[in-house]
């Protein structure tokens, strides 16, 4: 039989570091946390070989007295804890106090520390946990922490670390996630003598544009801070259409903490529910702060876990966060194009380089015009010009129907004109185009436009209008109307320009083309109207359909039929395997009636998926089968007015599968392709 026997301090050390230090990224991650948690504002992490035979952790902090650095050593010696109470509020990032009695106990360690304000510092050097040196030393305020030779003394961990380049990627990764969790701290990193991550210290959006690089970070929404109950969520979070085929880049802190929580990742996910690509992930660096006493970190060796005491606040606090800045993102992906190389022996003198062109201008909202009051506009000349027709080939041609004006000379407000008296060319004596170059319309009396100099840029601004004169407008007297304040007139802000592949719509805004799958689009607007839709209207079949299913597809469509019946389809059970449809949805072919129908079930049946998964993918079939099919020919005005829902209704930016509705190709990239502006 067994002796049962009390371990060695050295040997209890060696079974304590298997569980704190695992790699030389888990040395880092324990003596960060220390710098930080001394009040650090520089940190600077140097290694060679990955970490394992050299890492060097340097921190402007507080720095330790020659009396607490040897103590520090010592297993389960610490500063931050010293009640039971103290256990159940933990605000630090370390408290512990075993870290530094592991890593002293796998390698060799040489410590310089200096208090602020101290005449001299203190140099320690341990090996294999036992201090061999402890001197005065003359070394700056703070704390650098030597570790030489990782595992020397433990060959055993040695087979179970990888390659010099993978030890250093994990080295880096923690460094990015303190960077993340305290951005007011500047991190630098120096792998085998290069800098390789470096952050100045400053704002949340600064530390991730480098942890997450100028692509993925070019694709963040900023999520502002939203405080409920004490639960305050903070961060970036990934456009739909911008999703990833993993989590690699899902970061979650807690309390200035990084962990891994499979609560708030489906949080996250959930908030993404019918935006994103089945299969694909967003991202996110994602900050909650909650009350101390309702988290518990004491859960994992490696402080890497959490448990919340309310996980459904939590929860809620994540997906309020995260579906209302998405609700208000557009989700419209731009289109970047490729700069052709330009020849080598072809030089381009600078006087003939255009001046660099300023980025993209936001999207702007639609422009109005304000009709003005009688006594707001200056009264003009009476014109001795005649009015002619223009040639055939000078004709403007209306690009949307908008409403024709006319100017009165006594009363010179705007009013409708009828349209056989549009005359789209004007011709004028010259003493009547000075006159008019003088005196004509103020641009704030038309346009809600500021900084406009003069009446041209504003006809030029706002093609959709044509300002006509009658024939015999001097000659004329002008019709008494009442003077009454005229509507706001709102001009389109988008305008379809054309189709390809009879799959594409290809409208024009203000910043550039839109590129618009109408099948995704007319899916994504029939989808959200079956969700929130109380009455559909329904077409009363001539006869009636027979659909055969399988037994576990008839048994799902039985159990759901309240809910098929609310999407405006009226079936009963018919024989022993199939169901009997009477009634179907008004916007669905019948011709697609059997597939849809087969589909429903097929979903229905499948148990693996929650059932308000299985009751959303009813509606995606539905919605799939009714919406424009890709191919098919739709007329202008059908074109215009899915192009103006889909750009009105921010909830129309992908289909309910995830795929982008609508892609922009920027004025400033189309200037770029035709070399108009300078890289």
């Amino acid at each position: 039989m067994a002796v049962i026997h009390e371990l060695q301090p050295h040997m209890a050390d060696l079974i304590a570091a298997g569980e704190v230090v695992e790699r030389p990224a888990s040395v880092c991650k324990e003596l960060v946390e220390n710098a930080i948690d001394a009040g650090a504002t520089a940190i600077t992490v140097e290694l060679e070989h990955g970490g394992i035979t050299y890492l060097r952790i340097t921190d402007n902090g507080c720095g330790m007295s020659a009396e607490d650095a040897p103590i520090a050593f010592r297993r389960h010696a610490t500063s931050k804890i010293r009640t039971e109470q103290d256990l159940e509020c933990i605000g630090t990032l370390g408290f512990r106090g075993e870290a530094l009695a592991a890593i002293s106990a796998v390698s060799r360690v040489d410590l310089m520390t200096k208090q602020t304000g101290a005449l001299e510092g203190l140099h320690l050097h341990l090996e294999a946990g036992k201090i061999t040196e402890n001197a005065p030393a003359g070394c700056p305020e703070g704390t650098t922490f030597i570790i030489r030779d990782l595992f020397y003394n433990t060959p055993a961990r040695m087979k179970f670390l990888k390659k010099d380049f993978t030890e250093a990627n994990y080295v880096i990764a923690v460094v990015e996630h303190a960077a993340e969790s305290h951005p007011e701290i500047a991190f630098r990193v120096i792998k085998d003598g290069k800098n390789v991550f470096r952050t100045s210290g400053g704002k949340l959006k600064n530390a991730v544009f480098h942890v997450f690089g100028r692509e993925l970070a070019g694709n963040l929404i900023e999520v502002p801070a939203l405080e409920s109950e004490g639960y305050r969520v903070w961060g970036y979070i990934s456009k739909p259409h911008a999703a990833r085929k993993n989590r690699t880049y899902q970061h979650f802190f807690v309390n200035g903490r990084f962990i891994k929580s499979k609560l708030m990742q489906a949080a996250l996910e959930e908030a993404y529910k019918n935006s994103i690509i089945t299969g694909k992930y967003p991202y996110c660096c994602l900050c909650l702060t909650l009350p101390l006493t309702e988290v518990d970190v004491n859960v994992h060796p490696a402080k890497t876990e959490v448990k919340f005491a309310f996980e459904k606040r939590v929860f809620h606090a994540i997906y309020a966060a995260c579906r209302a800045v998405l609700a208000q993102e557009d989700n419209i992906p731009e289109l970047h194009g490729k700069q052709a190389a330009a020849p080598k022996h072809e030089t381009v003198s600078e006087a003939s380089q255009p001046a660099p062109a300023a980025p993209p201008a936001p999207a702007r909202p639609p422009r109005t015009v304000s009709i003005p009051k009688p006594d707001e506009l200056e009264p003009l000349p009476p014109l001795r010009g005649r009015v002619t027709a223009a040639p055939r080939s000078d004709v403007l041609t209306l690009r949307h129907p908008a409403p024709v004006y006319r100017i009165d000379e006594e009363t010179p407000a705007l009013r409708p004109l009828p349209r056989k008296n549009i005359r789209p060319f004007i011709e004028v004596d010259a003493e009547d185009e000075a006159v008019l170059e003088e005196q004509t319309l103020k641009p704030e009396a038309v346009l809600e436009q500021p900084e406009r100099q003069n009446a041209q840029e504003i006809f030029e601004d706002t093609p959709q209008e044509v300002i006509a004169f009658p024939e015999a407008l001097s000659d004329a007297e002008p019709e008494s109307e009442p003077e009454a304040p005229v509507p706001m007139v709102e001009l389109p802000s988008v305008r379809v320009i054309g189709s390809c592949f009879d799959t594409y719509l290809i409208a024009e805004d203000a910043d550039g083309l839109l590129l618009i799958d109408k099948h995704a689009a007319h899916e994504r607007i029939l989808f959200n109207r079956l969700r929130t839709q109380a009455d559909i209207p329904t077409q009363v079949l001539l006869a009636p359909l027979v659909v055969d299913l399988s037994r576990e597809e008839l048994a799902a469509v039985t159990e759901g039929l309240d809910r098929i019946r609310a999407l405006g389809f009226e079936m009963e059970l018919f024989g022993d395997r199939s169901v009997i449809v009477r009634e179907a949805p008004a916007y669905l072919d019948v011709g697609d009636l059997p597939a849809t129908i087969s589909e429903m079930a097929e979903k229905l049946a499948n148990r693996r998926a929650p059932l308000p998964d299985r009751f959303d993918d009813l509606i995606h079939t539905v919605s799939c089968k009714a919406a424009i099919k890709a191919g098919s020919r739709t007329s202008a005005m059908e074109s215009q007015q899915l192009v103006e829902q889909v750009l009105s209704d921010p909830e129309v930016n992908c289909c309910p599968h995830g795929r982008p509705v609508t892609v922009r190709l920027t004025k400033y990239e189309i200037d770029k392709l035709f070399k108009r502006v300078n890289q």
